[in-house]
């Protein structure tokens, strides 16, 4: 009776959509504001456009052709945090607060 019934005409989940490892939702700003990020090597503050950012880090966009450090202090308005640039992809960086007791890094 139901010998013509094949495994592939069952119905298929939903691809699962990317593993989210944030701890803390973002807040996207595409740029509107901007950071100061200071390298900590004696150079002067960088600005860089601020693509999002949560209470744990920041994404934002570097200058072309700048090297930093792994190890920086961002300022936001009068707020410096302590962080670490966890990736980068060209010009943009995944900053985490490491002064946060919530730090994934």
């Amino acid at each position: 009776m139901f010998a013509c019934y094949n495994l592939d005409m069952q119905r298929k989940p939903p691809a699962q959509s990317t593993f989210e490892r944030r701890d803390a939702p973002r807040v996207a700003l595409d740029g509107r504001y901007s950071v100061s990020l200071d390298p900590c090597d004696g150079r002067d503050p960088i600005t860089c456009p601020l693509l999002d950012f949560s209470v744990t880090g920041v994404r934002l966009e570097l200058p072309a052709g700048v090297a930093v450090p792994t190890d920086v202090q961002i300022r936001i308005g009068n707020v410096s945090h302590t962080a670490r640039i966890v990736w980068r992809k060209d010009r943009v960086a995944g900053v985490d607060f490491i002064d946060e007791h919530h730090s994934i890094y």
